[in-house]
Formats: structure tokens, C-alpha cells, sequence
């Protein structure tokens, strides 16, 4: 059978998607009617990479909603198709064989990562449930700061691993090589090739494969949709996929997350009846996030108390500003909107018209907002086919 490839996108789009990708694959090269030089520059540039051992996404989220999120078995999901955060479970499957994708990342060892993601895509199937694996595509021009930092943790951690490993504590060099390991361009492709030989269907995002899975949850299957999102990223709930899936393990268990179920329900004396889905994610932007660092002292707690006191965005921000006990940097206004466009209308790849398009129609505030600066959205670049 034919591999079914992002989402019915030709195996060259990779190379307009994906430069980081694609360069690996000398037999993919660029479609002859795009010019190399509309590829977006922070494709090209150092790729993304999330760090292990820290949570991803908003810091203590998941901890914040638990009394929302219930124990759900991957069967739920029977018949339909479920999105996968690609590097999710990367990350997960690089903690069984850190030291050697440090040390001695072309050995047999080195590629367990792979046997960890296909176990779970193969458990997936034999409840018959349709995988779809997303990758993360180019750099978000908003998260550069958050990438350098991460970079320099994960060089830093590889330096003191080989020191512990030197010395002969092993264990402690594990840890700290957990912390360095980076999912690697490399090991994508590799894990490219054998979805291609299973036939698994898969989508190399244009930016954050984020922002790609939330567009497909508002899709009916017959588009390309989804039901619901494995992975670990909170990010998603920012966003406003409807359904995710967190810490699955290998036998298909997991816990879920239902956004329309939340906004309607008092749990703990948490109340989101008087939240839509702007102000959620408004409240995940105050506890900061990977685009915008949280103001001091703010945390996930405190922010959902400003938004649920006040339901009004340009309220909470304007009463932080005038609130004494907080430092509030002069740009985090600006940056807050910009934040919440980027949550709402990041660009996304349409497999209809064959081009990016934004997450949500872009409305006429944020252009105003943005002030024309359209690019932290992710650069636009047509793809044509």
C-alpha cells in the first residue's frame, strides 16, 4: 500500500516545510515551482529543541486543572483519529537511551527511541484507533529567547554528564544526560522512514506542531480531522484543542482533558462558566508560557483568579499595571496581545488549499496588535503543488 504522507502532502513538501527534514533526504528535493528563497529563515536556522526533565507548556497547568482531567483508556477512541505530538513521545522514548544518543548516538542503542514509538503507535492500531503523528516544523520567531535558553541548559548538562561519567557515577550521569539529549533532525527522519513503511499517516507542521494538531481538532475526519491529541505539551489546552490525552503509557492508559466539559462544570471551587475560550487561554499567558515569561509572582492560580474577578482581558492587564506588589515590565502588554494572537491565529498548513493559513480567521484587533508584523505568527510563504 502507498504510504499515506501529511495528510495527502506530496513527499516533497517536506522540503518546503521541513528544510531541517528534508536536507537528511537528498531524494526529496524542493518542488521546481518554489524558489528556495520563500523557505522561511528560521526553518533554516538551529532547530527546536524542548528539553527533557522539564514540564512542557504552561508551568504547573496540568496541576492546576487536575480536578478537570479524568482516567480515559485509549479504546475510547475506537474508530476515529487521534493526533500524536510527534516529539512527545520522542522525548519519552529518549529517556531509555539517553547515555548513548549522547555518547555514541550511531550505535544500535541509540535508536530505541524507536522501538518506544512505534510500540505506542502499534497499541493504538490494535484498538483501532487511526494514529496521525505531527512534527514540529520551523522555529517561532517569538520563542528564540526560550530556544537559546534551553540550548545553553542542554550543552551545560552534556558537559557535567560526561564529568559524572568520567568519575564513574554513572547513575548521575544519566540524569544529567536526560536533561542534555536533544531529538535531533536526524532521528525524526529516521522515524520518518519507518511511518512511511508502516503506513502511518503523519504531517510535518509548518511551525509548532501545537498550533497543526488544534487546526486538525476542528476538523471533521473526512478533512483530515481528529478526535483527540496524545502528549505532554499543556500547551494544547492553551490553544483550545477540544480533547487531549496526557501521560499515556504502554498500555493505553492516559489522562483526558475535555475543554467543552470544562468551561461547563464547578469542580473544587473552580468555575470556568463565565470563561470562553479567549479568556482561558488569557489565563495561561499570565502564568506564563514558552512565547511569554509570566510576571513575578504571577502563577497559574493567581491568574485564573484576575480573569475570573474581572472577565475582561484589558481589565487584568491594566489592573496589574496599576497593582504596586507586581513588577510589570513596560512591553508585557504588547507582548501579552501578541502572545494571544500567536495562541489563536498561528499559521498552519491547509491540505485543501495546498498553503499555510492562520489557526483561526485573523480578526481586525490583532492586526492592530501586530501592527502589520504578521511574521510572529509564524512567516507566510505560499506552498504550491
Amino acid at each position: 500500500a502507498k504510504p499515506v504522507t501529511a495528510l495527502a502532502l506530496p513527499p516533497r513538501a517536506l522540503s518546503v516545510i521541513s528544510p531541517r527534514l528534508s536536507r537528511l533526504c537528498p531524494a526529496s528535493p524542493p518542488h521546481p515551482q518554489i524558489p528556495t528563497q520563500i523557505l522561511p529563515e528560521t526553518s533554516r536556522s538551529r532547530p527546536v529543541y524542548r528539553r527533557l526533565g522539564t514540564p512542557m507548556g504552561i508551568p504547573n497547568l496540568l496541576r492546576f486543572m487536575k480536578p478537570f482531567i479524568e482516567p480515559v483508556h485509549i479504546k475510547k477512541y475506537a474508530g476515529q483519529r487521534v493526533g500524536i505530538d510527534a516529539y512527545s513521545w520522542l522525548h519519552k522514548g529518549a529517556y531509555s537511551c539517553s547515555m548513548e544518543l549522547c555518547m555514541s548516538p550511531r550505535s544500535a542503542g541509540a535508536r530505541r527511541y524507536i522501538s518506544y514509538f512505534m510500540h505506542h503507535v502499534n497499541l493504538l492500531r490494535h484498538h483501532k484507533v487511526v494514529p496521525v503523528v505531527v512534527f514540529d516544523g520551523g522555529s517561532m520567531p517569538c520563542k528564540s529567547a526560550t530556544d537559546e535558553d534551553r540550548h545553553k541548559k542542554r550543552e551545560l548538562s552534556l558537559v557535567l554528564g560526561k564529568e559524572k561519567l568520567k568519575q564513574g557515577n554513572t547513575a548521575a550521569a544519566i540524569d544529567l544526560f536526560r536533561k542534555a539529549v536533544q531529538i535531533t533532525p536526524s532521528m525524526a527522519y529516521q522515524l520518518i522512514q519507518i511511518l512511511k513503511t508502516e503506513n502511518v499517516e503523519f504531517v510535518v507542521a509548518p511551525y509548532e506542531a501545537d498550533a497543526q494538531l488544534a487546526y486538525l481538532a476542528t476538523l471533521d475526519a473526512d478533512q483530515g480531522g481528529i478526535a483527540a491529541v496524545i502528549t505532554e505539551d499543556s500547551d494544547l489546552i492553551a490553544y483550545g484543542c477540544t480533547a487531549i490525552i496526557f501521560k499515556m503509557d504502554r498500555f493505553g492508559n492516559g489522562e483526558e482533558f475535555i475543554m467543552e466539559k470544562t468551561l461547563e462544570t464547578v469542580k473544587d471551587g473552580l468555575c470556568f462558566q463565565d470563561f470562553d475560550q479567549n479568556l482561558f487561554t488569557g489565563m495561561c499567558i499570565l502564568a506564563g508560557c514558552d512565547f511569554l515569561p509570566s510576571v513575578p509572582g504571577i502563577g497559574t492560580k493567581r491568574a485564573y483568579s484576575l480573569i475570573s474577578k474581572h472577565k475582561n482581558i484589558d481589565l487584568v492587564l491594566s489592573t496589574l499595571k496599576l497593582d504596586k506588589r507586581y513588577s510589570v515590565p513596560d512591553d508585557y502588554i504588547d507582548s501579552f496581545w501578541k502572545t494571544l494572537a500567536v495562541f489563536n491565529h498561528a499559521r498552519v498548513y491547509d491540505v485543501k488549499s495546498k498553503s499555510l493559513k492562520h489557526l483561526k480567521p485573523l480578526e481586525e484587533r490583532y492586526l492592530n496588535y501586530l501592527a502589520g508584523d504578521l511574521d510572529i505568527l509564524g512567516p507566510a510563504h505560499s506552498l504550491i503543488f
